[in-house]
Order: C-alpha cells, then structure tokens, then sequence
C-alpha cells in the first residue's frame, strides 16, 4: 500500500494507520479462523503450510507486476532481509497454530500481542537510523502490553 513519493507526509502517515488498522483486522480475523482449522480440519503444520502458500497465491495474485519489477532493482543485502522476515513470520504463523490447537483464542491472541514490544525493542537496536523509539513510546507500548497480561491472567 505504498503510495508515491511525492504524497505529503501527512497522508502518507494517515495511509499507514489506516493498514495497520487493516493488518490489525486481518491478524485478529486469522486468528480465529485458525483456531476453527486447528479444531476441526488439520493439524498445525498442516494448516501453517497451507494459510503460508494460498496467503503467497493472494498477495503474487495483487502484485506480481510490482514485485518482478521490485526484485528487479534490489540489492542482494535486500534478499537476505527478506528471508529473515520470511522466516521470522512462517515462524510465527507455525507457532500461532500450534497455539491455537492446544489452547482458547481468547487467551492465545493477547498473549500474541506482546509483539509489539518485541518489536519496538528489536526497532531500537536494528533501525537506529530509521526509526525514533522514546521512552514515551516504549511506556505507551508496555502499558498496552500490561493490559493484555491482565486479560489473559483474568482469563
């Protein structure tokens, strides 16, 4: 959902909250439909393998003019960043089923959103240069965190 370069700062940052309002959406979504394949059609890597190749099928489907051109005109050091996302995200789809088959969704999905803080963490020491991490921001992002503990040790 790149929009071009020479859109304002501003709308480029409103398009980037309303994807991770998306995104938001659609892990939540998954999340459920998961549990449901784990409970009555597949086992874990049965159901990871198959949510990771229709979810390749869809996104190539989109943009497969965009990605040939893209690949294209990466650096090498680019592939080596992408397999590492590849596989950190393959592995957390793999361990969000194995999760699921084993435990309620409405315990597993808040315990999967601490990955924020993992995130903002990972940020400050790999992204220096691109991203700001404040300690407004990783305060904010531990109280959501602690929210979440409370639901789940509610629960």
């Amino acid at each position: 959902m790149n929009i071009g370069p020479g859109a304002s700062s501003s709308r480029r940052i409103w398009m980037g909250y309303l994807a991770a309002v998306g995104a938001s959406v659609s892990y939540g979504a998954s999340q459920t439909v998961a549990k449901h394949i784990t409970d009555h059609y597949a086992p874990p890597l049965v159901a990871t393998a198959f949510a990771l190749f229709f979810g390749f099928l869809y996104v190539s489907v989109i943009f497969h003019r965009r990605i040939y051109m893209e690949l294209r005109t990466c650096r090498q050091r680019g592939i080596i960043w992408f397999t590492l996302s590849g596989i950190t995200s393959a592995s957390g789809a793999m361990f969000l089923y194995f999760s699921l088959s084993n435990a309620s969704v409405v315990i597993v999905s808040p315990i999967v959103s601490i990955s924020p803080l993992i995130a903002l963490v990972l940020a400050h020491f790999l992204l220096r240069r691109l991203e700001n991490v404040t300690r407004r921001t990783f305060g904010g992002t531990l109280m959501v965190v602690l929210g979440v503990l409370l639901v789940v040790v509610s629960s």
